[in-house]
């Protein structure tokens, strides 16, 4: 199921502009100017069930024809009607596009949700990855969907950043490009546009873009070997997609309070003429705190083009963001033959993404099409993949022999782990009490009838708070003198806060604590 589908094997931006180059420049021919620069915008759908909303995209739609649409949460059911209808009115395909990091179950719900980027950061295999972007590819396809805002490319290299986080594969640039590389070369050898983000670089900030203008205070020199490592690697690899990002990077842009997508040095200088980058430049949403400080909608559009984005996404007022394109043709801040260029090239992709949505599948169908077994089957491969085993003092892990007795101390709700402990005639389980420290003292002093002992910790905040350090201390006094093995579940940056952890015989770090993540921890902690 996961071979490289031969006919889009490793196409590059400039294999795809000539399939469909044809076709672009006879669409390009008969639309209107207004047409044409409305294909240069992709409108946000949100809350498609209030019959109000849905109409007024509708009529957004039939009256200003945008070149796409971003579907936001729903369901699977819902985002399939949606994306009917709307194709049903428009002149040309619209290109449909999702935030699909960690899956179409990232947007829709009910469907196999994959294990998010900092969980496949600590795999080794990347071809598992591959696999997994050619697994969302097939998702999209059968939703009708052509472009996934992923993979996001950010070195997380700041843990207090609070938007990237566990979205980025980790601190590693080298890592991160492959993990990138490897999702971005499965969702394209599967038909779907790959567009990293957020250029050049996301992830060393302490504030979002989102509420505000984050600053990245690096020189050039930093910011080409970390920052924007993983961004000329896929550009050199043939992503056919890269979005920018609102932030401030003086290293990079001169100018103060401009951020990167309305930075024509960043845009047009480093990303398009020195990365040799000629896929799609799309930009963030340009509803975000961090783009609005530029201006007012439909100016802050028309900005963002001028600087060197080729699709801007999430305008609030469409035929605004047109009106002031038109302004800015004639005020020659952006010519029309970049428009024109622009334009053909978002229609080659349109032709090329588009031309085989053929795929029809029932409503009632729907879910188990999406969560088919070699998903599931993936999905569980993926998160076994991931655990890691950090110390293994005397090869403690997996637990061996049977006729040894432990005891499982849990912290946080595991039920799928609880489940499967319970079935263990040598481990016997015990819950610790969250914010109890009575009944936490009542169930703690029983691990001392133990010489085995395991502590599962699966409360992030739980070993955060500082009035548990006397508890935290209680369990390392119990570990060293015990034979031990300590299990974190959650945020990895969490796991700092466990920095004693190498008194314990063994060690696992478990990125998530999905049902899958759980049961893969098992597998690893236990022999079959």
């Amino acid at each position: 199921m996961y071979s490289k589908p031969k006919e889009t094997e490793s196409l590059y931006p400039t294999d795809v502009y000539q399939i469909g180059a044809q076709w672009a420049d006879s669409i390009y021919n008969i639309l209107t100017e207004e047409e044409r620069i409305a294909q240069l915008f992709w409108i946000a759908i949100e809350n498609p069930d209030n019959k109000v909303a849905f109409d007024r995209y509708k009529k957004l739609i039939e009256n200003n024809q945008p070149g796409g649409i971003i579907l936001f949460r729903m369901t699977p059911q819902k985002a399939q009607e949606v994306i009917a209808e709307y194709q049903s009115i428009s002149k040309i395909p619209l290109i449909v596009s999702i935030d699909g990091e960690n899956g179409v179950a990232m947007r829709f719900s009910g469907v196999v949700e994959f294990p998010k980027a900092m969980t496949l950061g600590a795999i080794r295999d990347d071809s598992l990855i591959y696999a997994m972007g050619l697994e969302i590819a097939r998702q999209c396809k059968i939703m009708g969907i052509h472009a996934n805002l992923a993979p996001v490319a950010d070195i997380n290299s700041n843990p207090k950043n609070p938007v990237i986080g566990v979205r980025s594969y980790g601190d590693n640039p080298k890592n991160v490009a492959r993990k990138a590389s490897a999702y971005m070369q499965g969702l394209q050898d599967g038909g779907v546009m790959a567009v990293a983000k957020h250029f050049p670089g996301h992830g060393d900030t302490d504030t979002d873009s989102h509420k505000t203008l984050p600053q990245i205070n690096h020189n050039r020199a930093r910011l080409d070997s970390v920052e924007l490592f993983p961004f000329k690697t896929l550009a050199n690899e043939g992503i056919w997609g890269i979005m920018s990002s609102h932030l401030e990077v003086p290293a990079l842009e001169p100018k103060t309070n401009i951020p990167a997508t309305f930075s024509s040095n960043i845009m047009k200088n480093i990303l398009k003429n020195e990365f040799n980058f000629t896929g799609l430049v799309i930009s963030d949403a340009v509803n975000m705190k961090g783009a609005k400080i530029m201006g007012k909608p439909g100016e802050v559009d028309a900005l963002a083009l001028a600087a060197g984005n080729d699709i801007i996404l999430f305008t609030e007022n469409l035929p605004e963001a047109i009106n002031k394109v038109k302004e800015f043709i004639n005020d020659k801040k952006i010519t029309a033959q970049e428009i024109e260029d622009k334009c053909k090239r978002s229609l080659a992709f349109k032709y090329f993404l588009t031309q085989n949505d053929t795929i029809k599948i029932a409503p009632e169908k729907l879910l188990s099409e999406l969560n088919s077994p070699e998903a599931k089957k993936l999905n569980r491969q993926l998160y076994e993949a991931a655990v890691k085993v950090i110390s293994n003092k005397n090869n403690v892990i997996p637990i061996k022999d049977n006729s040894e007795k432990w005891g499982c101390f849990i912290i946080g709700d595991i039920s799928n782990f609880e489940k499967i402990i319970n079935q263990q005639p040598n481990i016997e389980l015990f819950k610790l009490p969250l914010n109890n420290d009575a009944n936490f003292q009542e169930v703690f002093k029983k691990a001392k009838n133990y010489t085995n002992i395991i502590f599962v910790v699966a409360d992030e905040s739980w070993g955060r708070n500082t009035a548990n350090n006397s508890k935290k201390q209680q369990i390392y006094d119990i570990a060293k003198s015990s034979k031990s093995i300590f299990v974190f579940m959650g945020n990895v940056y969490r796991f700092s806060n466990w920095r004693t952890y190498n008194i314990f015989d063994g060690t696992l770090v478990v990125y998530q604590k999905t049902p899958e993540a759980q049961e893969a921890m098992v597998k690893r902690l236990i022999k079959k």
